[in-house]
């Protein structure tokens, strides 16, 4: 993983759980905003036009899109109708897979969509998850 907490820690550093959920949780609310913000920009809404359709102040706005107030998905649902827009919030799942072949006797990762086109000669293929879990899928 490299971001900027690579700048401070370095990238071989060992988060506890405590902080990679507090990471993740400022990550959301900086790409949240930064969205409306985005959308903001590109529709011409100024906050003061957002907090009127929101029938709210634009301290309040301004403290929602800066992060310093608690979004709630209740919160995001109005602003994007005041926008005009229909929020999309996708959670990924990734899967890695290790394919293991008689042909090759070599591990080659590929995306658990891919394990579908990959050729008879396959011997065995595990699905590790992210967490470390492992099924077999074959």
């Amino acid at each position: 993983m490299s971001d900027a907490r690579d700048l401070f820690y370095g990238s071989d550093y060992k988060y506890s759980d405590s902080e990679e959920r507090s990471y993740q949780r400022s990550d959301l609310i900086v790409n949240v905003t930064e969205d409306l913000l985005v959308a903001m920009e590109d529709l011409d809404i100024s906050k003061s036009e957002l907090a009127k359709r929101l029938s709210k102040s634009k301290a309040y706005v301004s403290q929602i899109l800066d992060g310093s107030r608690n979004m709630t998905l209740g919160t995001l649902s109005d602003i994007c109708f005041a926008l005009g827009v229909k929020p999309k919030i996708i959670i990924p799942v990734k899967r890695e897979c290790t394919i293991v072949t008689s042909a090759w006797r070599n591990s080659v990762d590929i995306s658990t969509e891919s394990k579908r086109v990959v050729s008879s000669s396959v011997t065995k293929i595990q699905s590790v998850h992210k967490w470390g879990s492992v099924e077999n899928a074959a």
